[in-house]
């Protein structure tokens, strides 16, 4: 930075978005992204001619507290940075004669009297120098004008610090777009005496650092849409290779206000800063990425370029990295002790059931899953009945937008599996088009007359009716009796429990409920204690009977869904599952039963 540039810095408030660095907090930056250096290095750079601060700031003295004191960089510093200026208290170290760093120090006042102060964009040319010293004799103009453009055009650095839904501003939002709207990039480059085309250079120069230091594209996309406060929290190289990406957005954001359309993305240059400015990327075709992307992203149904929706995008990054960014199965349940007993079972047969893609809902009782009867007239003037879900909303929102599975988990009353069939869950025209374009009255003859009847129900392999409920079925009367016993101090015996048992078998079910009302208060509580119980016994005996019990043949049914419920990477992907499980669901076929 000159001194002519320096005047515009400090009359623009370029600082405002990217405050300067004091030289301890740049030293921390460079820690935090893995690069060692200190005063000392520092110093000796400076005395070599190889790395400045953009500029010093000295003698600012305040007769209150008796001390030199730093400048501040906010919205209210113009007119006395200006001033500083003036007075000559602000200068470039460059145009002044080399000063060791202990003289920045007054003895007197025993406080430091001249500030450094450098740019987060240093980092770059500091970690090619600190590489290699001598690359400084050729590349010493590159590094300034490297610097300087990014300076230049640092009111863009919110979009750099955003996650493509909120940027990060360190003004008032108006007073962030009235500086935007007034800002002239032809101007700025005219006091740094640069050419457009160095804009362009320096993105694809930024852009080929990320895939080393992130990873793959993959990847590189997911990052933008982590939110700021998170990635702050990185260290080393990944904290490195983000601060590279928020360059890249922040001259991206730029260049596309400059050209007036958007340019490729951060991922996308591949070195060749040349189709950034006279490229549009919608008319890319062939084996470059974009190119790829315009036809994997292009949903043909509706004509929409998907990789702009940031929702979508980020289900197809995270789908692609494995990371069950959305449930694949939702497992609906009817009250509190499977809600907090399945995850439970998960993870003692070795699953992390967070980790898996699954949700569970709890509805609390199938009344609530079926909702009421309600009659209406069919095209046939016949009065029909039919069991309306109050859930159907949720299950059609995630079946279709994000291809997540219902499961229906319950006890065995009220003849639920007839009900569930009964039951409008699946919204036909929603199905239908979710795979073909024509109106739902075109389609449905054709698939009668294909499959026969359109099924609107559950699919009945898409549940689990416990043939008692959960504690009886899952644990064995000895061992109900032990955890009744030990939680509530009672004293069952184990022909009490059979008792229960028996009722069930003969079509009599009274439950556990039927021991007393203590019993019945404390049944997630009985639960939790006979698994636990479960638990240490397998521990002490490593018997495998334990995994028998119909818990574990429900667990193993929605591990097989999991496994064969392929998330889609991309629109052309999507598309092709949403027909095949749009249409298994119109013909009631359930297609993740493995052979």
């Amino acid at each position: 930075m000159n001194s002519k540039f320096l005047r515009y810095y400090i009359e623009k408030e370029l600082y405002l978005q990217n405050p300067p660095i004091n030289m301890k907090k740049f030293i921390d930056f460079c820690k935090k992204r893995g690069i060692k250096i200190d005063d000392k290095k520092l110093e000796e750079l400076e005395e070599k001619k190889l790395l400045y601060p953009i500029f010093r700031v000295t003698n600012i003295y305040n007769p209150i507290s008796e001390q030199y004191v730093s400048p501040s960089f906010d919205e209210n510093s113009h007119d006395g940075l200006l001033g500083y200026l003036e007075n000559g208290n602000i200068y470039t170290p460059a145009d002044n004669e080399f000063c060791k760093f202990k003289e920045f120090n007054d003895s007197e006042t025993n406080s430091l009297k001249t500030y450094s102060y450098y740019s987060a964009f240093q980092i770059w040319p500091l970690i090619e120098i600190l590489d290699d010293e001598r690359i400084v004799e050729y590349r010493q103009s590159n590094f300034e004008n490297f610097v300087n453009l990014l300076i230049a055009i640092q009111i863009y650095s919110p979009y750099g610090r955003s996650n493509l839904k909120k940027i990060n501003l360190k003004t008032e939002t108006d007073s962030f777009y009235k500086k935007l709207e007034e800002f002239d990039l032809d101007e700025s480059l005219e006091v740094i005496n640069i050419e457009h085309d160095e804009l362009y250079k320096t993105y694809a120069v930024v852009c080929s650092k990320l895939r080393d230091l992130l990873g793959s594209d993959e990847i590189i996309q997911l990052w933008k849409n982590i939110a700021w406060f998170k990635k702050d929290k990185c260290i080393g190289s990944t904290r490195l290779g983000i601060e590279y990406l928020q360059w890249a957005m922040m001259l991206k954001r730029c260049i596309e206000d400059d050209l007036g359309h958007e340019t490729f993305d951060v991922d996308e240059v591949d070195g060749n800063w040349e189709k950034v400015r006279d490229q549009l990327p919608s008319n890319e075709t062939g084996r470059t990425l974009r190119g790829v992307r315009n036809d994997w992203y292009k949903n043909k149904l509706t004509d929409e370029y998907e990789f702009r929706l940031n929702r979508k995008k980020l289900y197809y990054l995270a789908n692609s990295l494995t990371l069950d960014y959305h449930p694949r199965v939702i497992i609906f349940v009817e009250g509190d002790t499977e809600e907090i007993m399945i995850p439970k079972f998960f993870e003692f047969y070795g699953y992390n059931f967070k980790d898996l893609g699954f949700e569970i809902v709890n509805v609390g009782g199938i009344a609530n899953f079926n909702g009421a009867k309600l009659t209406f007239q069919n095209e046939n003037k016949k009065y029909v009945k039919k069991v309306i879900s109050n859930f159907k909303h949720l299950v059609n929102f995630n079946f279709d937008l994000w291809q997540a599975i219902p499961f229906f988990i319950g006890d065995n009353e009220n003849n639920i599996i007839e009900s569930l069939k009964e039951g409008v869950i699946f919204d036909t025209k929603k199905l239908i088009s979710g795979f073909d374009n024509r109106p739902a009255k075109e389609v449905i003859p054709e698939l009668i007359d294909e499959y026969g009847e359109i099924n609107e129900s559950l699919i009945e392999s898409w549940t689990h009716i416990w043939e008692y409920d959960f504690e009886l079925d899952n644990f064995t009367p000895i061992e109900l009796k032990n955890a009744i016993n030990e939680v509530c101090s009672t004293d069952f015996s184990l022909n009490d429990i059979q008792e229960i048992v028996d009722s069930c078998e003969n079509g009599e079910k009274i439950g556990i409920k039927s021991l007393g009302d203590e019993v019945e208060e404390n049944k997630i509580s009985i639960n939790l204690k006979a698994f636990d119980n479960l638990v240490k016994y397998y521990d002490d005996t490593k018997n495998l009977e334990v995994f028998k019990k119909p818990i574990f043949k429900v667990i193993e049914r929605l591990l097989d869904i999991h496994a064969t419920n392929h998330q889609p990477v991309d629109t052309q992907h999507a598309l092709r599952n949403r027909e095949e499980l749009n249409k298994s669901v119109l013909i009631g076929k359930d297609i993740f039963i493995r052979n």
